[in-house]
């Protein structure tokens, strides 16, 4: 009998986290026995893509089984877009048991900050795709899952997340990154 894979639910902002999860899940099959399953919410408000989670993972517990852990993957500079702060997703998340990912403050950030060297930068909302396009020049939005493999390494993912709690709450459950 084949044995089951531990799966993790992840809802994701857009088509780059989608990439991102693909990633992951590739990064996964080299050592562990998980599965990723990733919805893609299109963007939107912090409520209007908890909602849009929240219906995708009563969809998949009904269709796939239990999940070992929930994360919803957003961008962090949202909050600023005006309908719930930072602290009231992560609360309104928890409600259903789903953890929070945030990407400070956003995607290309995340991605910025994996590039060897700086891990340590703060970098705004405005100035991440132009710091990630000096040191990437062929990034494309919205990247796919291949380019991230040819570009990082899970150590380039591991040092930005030993420095960023979300990531390495989410790297740790799913089992790719030690306490």
């Amino acid at each position: 009998m084949i044995e089951k894979r531990t799966r993790f639910f992840l809802a994701v902002e857009g088509e780059s986290e989608r990439a991102f999860a693909r990633w992951l899940q590739e990064l996964a099959n080299k050592s562990l026995h998980v599965h990723l399953d990733y919805y893609l919410l299109d963007g939107g408000g912090y409520e209007t893509m908890l909602s849009a989670a929240v219906r995708h993972h009563k969809k998949g517990v009904a269709t796939k089984g239990v999940y070992r852990g929930r994360f919803l993957i957003v961008d962090s500079d949202r909050a600023q877009l005006g309908d719930w702060s930072m602290a009231q997703l992560r609360d309104e998340a928890a409600k259903h048991q789903i953890t929070v990912c945030f990407q400070k403050p956003k995607f290309e950030a995340v991605l910025f900050r994996m590039t060897p060297g700086k891990e340590n930068a703060v970098v705004t909302a405005a100035a991440a795709k132009n710091l990630l396009e000096a040191v990437w020049p062929a990034y494309e939005k919205p990247v796919d899952a291949r380019s991230l493999g040819r570009r990082f390494t899970l150590e380039d993912l591991l040092r930005m997340a030993i420095l960023d709690q979300d990531f390495r709450n989410l790297l740790q459950k799913i089992g790719l990154m030690q306490d």
